[in-house]
């Protein structure tokens, strides 16, 4: 991710100072302090009545035709249940209720820095997918015939949840 040269407030000059025990990007004009944030992201988890769990294969980058979990970024206005609800139904055609979060991870992104991966379990009481929006397939796979997801972080929070079922 590009660091900003100058303050998208008042168009000032950024320069380094050192801040909070950090060194961190502030505006020379208006004092403006440029706090690099992780953006959430949820992965949901989904398993059917047999322990199978569902995956999607992603159609945009990074990793297009890879099988990885279905999630997405939080909008602003957004809780992260209801964030995973949204890229559920948008990438699979699946209505769920959130259960637990089953963990939360950190992730570099070569495009949009770190990144915050909240992974949520999700309860649905169908168990028919349909790819739709940044997913060419979706489908539920069993824990032996199961493809590696390329993400670690994604395949770290499937792990942990395939144990919570055990």
């Amino acid at each position: 991710m590009q660091p900003f040269k100058y303050c998208p407030y008042c168009r000032g000059e950024l320069e380094q100072a050192h801040i909070d025990g950090r060194r961190r990007s502030r505006c020379s004009l208006c004092g403006w302090i440029n706090y690099r944030n992780p953006l959430p992201v949820v992965s949901c988890l989904v398993a059917d009545p047999n322990g199978d769990v569902l995956l999607v294969k992603r159609g945009i980058e990074p990793c297009i035709g890879s099988w990885a979990l279905p999630g997405g970024f939080m909008e602003i206005d957004e809780t992260p249940e209801a964030a995973g609800k949204r890229e559920l139904f948008e990438e699979t055609g699946l209505r769920g209720d959130p259960g637990e979060v089953i963990g939360i991870k950190m992730h570099e992104s070569k495009l949009y820095g770190a990144v915050l991966v909240i992974g949520i379990e999700f309860k649905v009481l169908e168990f028919n997918p349909k790819a739709g929006d940044d997913a060419l397939e979706a489908r539920f796979f069993s824990s032996k015939d199961r493809p590696l997801i390329p993400f670690k972080h994604q395949e770290s929070l499937l792990r942990s949840f395939l144990d919570s079922l055990a």
